[in-house]
């Protein structure tokens, strides 16, 4: 499943280590949207943490270059 481009946005602020609340002010939006784009991002990458749902992707794209 493709993630949307919020999304996106959000798994990029994730994968700098940011907390939800700092997302949150960043894409200007409340902290119960960016949970349920976690929870979503989850869903449709099949990962159960912010580790994994950040590496999943990188992964993806080192194999898909392969």
């Amino acid at each position: 499943m493709k993630l949307s481009d919020r999304e996106v946005q959000v798994l990029e602020q994730l994968s700098k280590g940011l907390s939800y609340n700092v997302i949150a002010e960043h894409l200007f939006l409340s902290t119960g949207i960016i949970r349920k784009h976690i929870e979503n991002i989850y869903k449709k990458l099949q990962v159960h943490n912010k580790l994994e749902a950040v590496e999943k992707p990188k992964r993806t794209i080192l194999i898909n270059l392969v």
